[in-house]
């Protein structure tokens, strides 16, 4: 009879435990697909319109991979005309690291392909993508998530029900207070992916980070696995891969780093066009990051990769095609 009993009350728990999680669940659920935004931002909802760009194009074209310094400092039509090809700018923010942006771009990689990859500093110390970037992603394109591993994926959902919760709250204390949901910054993008809507902005105050960030060089191992497996598979489809060199202030700039991120990256293989110094800009040029250019610095800065790519990859140049006019 004990027995019996026991048996009864561990199937009623199992029960009301599984009704429990079938109810949190379908709560997650519904906050996910009719709640706000996990992160409301006219920025990070631009992943949708880059790789919409990054589809329709075809190839051969060009397919700039890395984070924000690139949304904010390329004129990719410029950059166009130079190749011979359009251009997807794929850039977006560093804290998705260089793993998913990989991942993204080989997605769509063709023959005669040329992926141009500038990373910030911080992303060869880190290469994983920050779970919270990485859900706002997914938030706004529900497809990303089939270039995440498995293993991820729980995390990643996590992450993603907890912001919109957060997101869900905000909303309602500022309609509790002000009448109003929140209002975010309004950004302006172009078809290629450029961010044009800061580029005549005066320059915002810029704190100067720790130095420990900028004044050594750290590389996660993992990176060089990650940057080989993308190179490889990139051949596999017809693609060049070629690394470039971020922009930044001279605020931040050090040379004996950068000199050492040049020979390391050379070491190890990869195709590198231009040096560091090339990219080291004055502080006035850039906005409201030591990475971020506006309208003269951008300008300069995407002479400066026409230059340094026609010189690593002549053939790939409409001058040396006889195209330029």
């Amino acid at each position: 009879m004990r027995s019996s009993t026991s048996a009864s009350s561990a199937l009623r728990f199992a029960s009301r435990a599984a009704l429990f999680a079938g109810l949190l669940g379908g709560c997650a659920w519904a906050l996910v697909h009719w709640g706000p935004p996990a992160a409301p931002s006219e920025y990070m909802s631009s992943t949708v319109l880059k790789n919409t760009r990054l589809r329709s194009i075809g190839s051969p074209k060009a397919v700039l991979i890395g984070g924000s310094n690139l949304t904010y400092g390329v004129e990719s039509d410029r950059l166009g005309d130079a190749l011979c090809m359009p251009v997807a700018n794929m850039g977006l923010t560093a804290v998705l690291g260089f793993r998913f942006v990989a991942e993204e771009a080989l997605a769509c990689a063709g023959k005669g392909d040329m992926l141009i990859v500038c990373l910030e500093h911080g992303t060869y110390r880190q290469p994983d993508p920050q779970p919270d970037a990485l859900a706002t992603v997914v938030d706004y394109r529900p497809e990303a998530l089939e270039l995440i591993p498995w293993r991820r994926r729980p995390r990643l959902i996590g992450s993603l029900v907890v912001m919109h919760a957060q997101t869900l709250r905000d909303h309602a204390w500022s309609r509790i207070m002000h009448g109003e949901t929140p209002q975010y910054t309004q950004r302006r993008f172009l078809a290629n992916g450029d961010l044009v809507s800061h580029l005549d902005v005066p320059m915002r105050a810029i704190a100067i980070p720790e130095r420990y960030i900028y004044d050594t060089l750290v590389i996660d191992p993992h990176f060089w696995r990650l940057a080989a497996d993308f190179e490889q598979r990139a051949e596999q489809r017809g693609a060049r891969v070629v690394f470039a060199f971020a922009p930044m202030a001279r605020a931040i700039y050090n040379t004996r780093v950068q000199e050492a991120l040049y020979d390391s990256l050379s070491a190890h293989g990869l195709t590198l066009a231009g040096f560091p110094d090339r990219y080291a800009y004055d502080d006035s040029l850039f906005y409201d990051s030591w990475y971020h250019l506006r309208r003269q610095g951008r300008a300069m800065r995407t002479e400066q990769l026409i230059r340094d790519l026609c010189e690593t990859l002549p053939e790939s140049c409409c001058a040396a095609q006889g195209r330029m006019e």
